[in-house]
C-alpha cells in the first residue's frame, strides 16, 4: 500500500487514501465525500480536516487528519502537533471502554499520516445549533452528567492502581495542545496563542472590545484568574476532554456522542463541567433576545436551560457517589466526608471555570454563534455584557457557592438585577 503519500489529504484524495490504505470499503466502491465544516451548522468555525465518506450502499466512515495548523489560523501559528490525532484515538478508546454509548468507535489509526477512522455519527445533530433553534433534549443532562462522572472517576487515582494512574499522567500530558487553553482561558490578549490583537481588527465592535477589556483592569480579577489557571495546570486528577462544549456534543432524542477530544489531558475534574456550563449558559442568555419567538416560549426555554444546568450537576453527584461506593479503592471507599469535600470543591471550581469560558469566548472576541446570530447590534452587545457580568461574579465569588442550586440562583439574581438596571437606564 502506498500509504506514505497521504500526509496532506483533501476532499478529493481522501477517497484514494481509503482505497489504498484501508480495506473499509470494497475496491470497486463508488465513494462520495463531504468535508465537515462546509455548512454553518457543522461547528463554530474551528472544524479541521474532517471528512465523511460513504458508498452507494450507505456504508460510511469519518476520516480525521491532524495537520500542523488549523483552518482558523495561519499555517505555523499555534502548537498544533500532528501527534494529537493518535492521542485523541487513545482517549476515545479509553473513554469508550468506560461509556461506550457516548463515544464514537475508532476503527483504524494511521500513525504515519496522522489519520484515524471512526464511526460516522451524522444521524445526530450538533447540540449547540439545536439549542439555538429552541429544541429540547430532556435526557441530555442525565447523559452528559453520567458521562463526565464516570470518565472522571474511572480515570482517577480513587479507582485506578497507583502505577496505572501515574502512567496515564505521563501519557496524557499533551503539553502543546493544552497550552492553547492555559493561555486563552486565563490570560489577557497580549498573551494570545496566535499573537492576534483584536484591537487591530477594523471589523471588531469597539463596544464589545471595551467590555472584554474592562474585567482585566482589576488586579483582584487577574489574581483569581491566576488561581484558576493554577488549578487547571497542576491538578492532574483524571482524564478530561479539555474542550467540552455544545459544539462537541452530537445528539438526537435517543443518543448522544462526544467528539473532538484532541485537547484531552490529565487535568482538574471540574474543568470539563465548568467549560460546558459556560457553553450551556449562553443559551439561557440568548433566549432573552429571540424576538421572533413568543415570550412564553422564550421564558420556558430559559427555564429549561437552567434545569439542564441543575440536572447535569445533580446527575454528576449521584453517579460519582454511586461509582465511589461501588468501586473506590479500600483506601477511600468508606470515607464519605472526604468524598463530599471533593464534590463541594468541584462545584466551586465549576463556577470559576464557567466564568473563564465566558471571559475567553465573549471577552476574547472568539466567534460565538449563540450571540453572533442575534441580529440587533445593541441586543447582541447587551447579551455579551450580561454574560460577562455573570462570569465576573462566578469567578470572584465562587467560594461562596456551595451547590448547583446556589449557582443557578446566583445567575437568576444577577440577570434580574441586570435587566432592572437596563430598564432604569432606558
Amino acid at each position: 500500500m502506498g500509504c506514505k503519500n497521504f500526509k496532506d489529504i483533501n476532499k478529493e484524495t481522501v477517497k484514494d487514501y481509503l482505497k489504498e490504505c484501508t480495506d473499509y470499503f470494497a475496491p470497486d466502491a463508488r465513494l462520495s465525500v463531504y468535508e465537515i465544516g462546509e455548512s454553518e451548522e457543522d461547528g463554530d468555525g474551528f472544524i479541521n480536516f474532517l471528512y465523511r465518506v460513504w458508498d452507494e450502499n450507505g456504508k460510511s466512515v469519518i476520516v480525521k487528519q491532524a495537520k500542523t495548523y488549523y483552518k482558523a489560523f495561519e499555517e505555523g501559528v499555534g502548537p498544533f502537533v500532528q501527534d494529537r490525532n493518535a492521542l485523541e484515538a487513545d482517549v476515545m478508546r479509553i473513554k469508550g471502554a468506560i461509556t461506550p454509548e457516548y463515544i464514537p468507535k475508532v476503527y483504524q489509526v494511521d500513525l504515519d499520516n496522522h489519520i484515524y477512522l471512526c464511526e460516522d455519527c451524522s444521524d445526530l445533530k450538533i447540540l449547540r445549533f439545536e439549542l439555538m433553534k429552541g429544541k429540547k433534549f430532556p435526557e441530555f443532562p442525565k447523559k452528559i452528567g453520567e458521562f463526565i462522572a464516570k470518565s472522571n472517576f474511572y480515570t482517577s487515582e480513587y479507582y485506578l492502581d497507583a502505577t496505572v494512574y501515574k502512567e496515564l499522567q505521563a501519557k496524557f500530558l499533551n503539553p502543546s495542545m493544552r497550552l492553547v487553553f492555559e493561555i486563552g482561558l486565563f490570560l489577557k490578549d497580549e498573551h494570545a496563542i496566535d499573537d492576534h490583537d483584536p484591537h487591530d481588527d477594523p471589523n471588531a465592535d469597539p463596544e464589545r472590545l471595551a467590555m472584554g477589556d474592562a474585567l482585566w483592569k482589576s488586579t483582584a480579577f487577574r489574581t483569581e484568574m491566576l488561581k484558576l489557571r493554577d488549578i487547571h495546570m497542576k491538578h492532574c486528577e483524571c482524564l478530561v476532554h479539555g474542550d467540552l462544549h455544545t459544539s462537541n456534543i452530537m445528539i438526537n432524542d435517543k443518543k448522544m456522542k462526544i467528539i473532538d477530544q484532541e485537547y484531552a489531558f490529565m487535568g482538574a475534574s471540574s474543568s470539563d463541567t465548568g467549560y460546558l456550563m459556560g457553553s450551556v449558559l449562553y443559551e439561557y442568555i440568548r433566549w432573552f433576545y429571540m424576538d421572533d419567538y413568543p415570550e412564553d416560549f422564550c421564558k420556558d426555554f430559559r427555564e429549561t436551560i437552567l434545569g439542564y444546568m441543575r440536572d447535569i450537576i445533580h446527575t454528576y453527584n449521584a453517579v460519582y457517589t454511586e461509582c465511589w461506593k461501588k468501586d473506590a479503592k479500600v483506601t477511600y471507599r468508606d470515607f464519605d466526608d472526604f468524598r463530599e469535600s471533593i464534590l463541594k470543591n468541584f462545584i466551586q471550581e465549576v463556577c470559576g471555570f464557567t466564568g473563564c469560558q465566558i471571559t475567553s469566548r465573549v471577552g476574547g472576541l472568539v466567534p460565538l454563534p449563540d450571540f453572533d446570530t442575534i441580529e440587533d447590534r445593541d441586543k447582541r452587545n447587551e447579551a455579551c455584557r450580561l454574560s460577562l457580568t455573570i462570569a465576573n461574579y462566578l469567578i470572584m465569588h465562587r467560594m461562596e457557592i456551595g451547590s448547583i442550586d446556589d449557582m443557578v440562583d446566583t445567575i437568576v439574581r444577577i440577570t434580574e438585577n441586570f435587566f432592572k438596571l437596563i430598564k432604569i437606564i432606558n
